[in-house]
């Protein structure tokens, strides 16, 4: 059962966020919600970070309408739940590059009126990091019980221990890895290319149209193959047809899916957002991935899932070998699921108890 949150709030930097590539937007707005209550000592704070598709709204709805859709991670996080919000004090801060409430692409440059569109830096997993410390800082949280998340949110929980390691008692990161592996970053760059090469994408510069890309679309399309298993295609579709037409009821879906998202995401965002994933790699950046984690003494739940196109248990396994290599207390459970990647998102009766447990002992 769901619950009603609050609503997102803001924190405003008037001398602005400075990327990790040097470039700086001022002013600029960070979007992050709360949910739960914050103990008297400020210690019983766990941070989630959020994936590509999602925003701050981890769990809860704004209002009793029922009809409404509650946080992406709703069935985790909640009182009772995983994440048991009657014990903890949650907070996910939406990060620099996606559209949904922090200064984005799309936002209007006050200097110039229009939006930043082309202009709007390139972030990093660090970026995102910094967004979330800031916020921390504000809140006045100097520690966390727990850092959490999936896919790109469990990347930003590795760079949180390799960047930050003295911040949290533990870490959980799911259907994730250090790095993207190559047939991830392949679907990536054939995505982008599918956007940057739409006649109406001007490079970036498109935002005097208002109906969606269809560059956006078609990638989206391309990039939700990757969420799914064999076993979930074959399960939902097969190669069963649409009516009486010769239309495959995926092509059917894969429309459907990919309209849904252009309406409510944006272009830059996600070429951006998706080279940000690729960019990172804890072993280039630290030469290993001992020396990155080589700081982090906190336990680390790390949680895959076996049919996972995008992040195969094998990312999971690289980093607890490589934790426990250097004395570090890290597990890896492989959980047998048919929905693939969006395992995380979907099948909370397979990673409640998990994270209830690990919070626990």
């Amino acid at each position: 059962m769901s619950f009603i949150s609050g609503p997102p709030r803001e924190l405003v930097l008037p001398e602005g966020f400075r990327f990790k590539h040097g470039q700086v937007i001022a002013p600029f707005t960070i979007v992050y919600e709360t949910f739960g209550t914050l103990n008297a000592d400020r210690s019983n704070a766990i941070l989630v970070c959020h994936a590509l598709s999602a925003g701050a709204h981890a769990a809860g709805r704004y209002s009793e309408d029922e009809n409404e859709k509650p946080g992406w991670w709703d069935g985790l996080i909640g009182y009772g739940k995983g994440i048991d919000l009657e014990q903890f004090f949650v907070v996910c801060v939406n990060f620099p590059g996606s559209p949904f409430g922090t200064t984005a692409p799309k936002s209007v440059d006050p200097a110039t009126g229009r939006p930043y569109g082309s202009r709007y830096p390139w972030p990093t997993i660090e970026d995102m990091v910094e967004s979330q410390r800031l916020v921390l800082d504000h809140l006045g949280i100097t520690h966390l019980r727990a850092i959490a998340g999936g896919s790109l949110g469990g990347m930003q929980v590795l760079m949180w221990a390799a960047m930050y390691p003295e911040v949290s008692d533990t870490i959980v990161a799911m259907a994730s890895g250090p790095a993207v592996p190559v047939t991830g970053i392949a679907w990536h760059i054939l995505g982008r290319k599918i956007i940057e090469n739409d006649p109406r994408f001007h490079g970036g510069d498109y935002y005097d149209h208002e109906e969606p890309l269809r560059g956006l679309q078609v990638a989206r399309m391309l990039g939700h193959m990757t969420y799914l298993s064999h076993e979930a295609l074959q399960r939902k579709f097969g190669r069963r047809r649409r009516g009486a037409s010769r239309q495959f009821e995926i092509d059917s879906y894969f429309e459907y899916q990919g309209k849904k998202f252009a309406t409510l995401y944006d272009a830059n965002s996600y070429i951006r957002v998706q080279a940000a994933m690729d960019e990172m790699d804890l072993d280039e950046q630290y030469g290993d991935l001992q020396s990155a984690f080589t700081r982090w003494r906190g336990r680390t739940l790390m949680v895959s899932f076996d049919t996972d196109w995008l992040f195969p248990p094998s990312e999971s396994e690289r980093v607890v070998a490589a934790m426990q290599s250097i004395g570090t207390p890290a597990t890896h459970l492989e959980i047998p699921s048919g929905n693939g990647h969006d395992t995380f998102l979907i099948d909370f009766d397979l990673i409640d108890d998990l994270v209830r447990q690990f919070l626990a002992s």
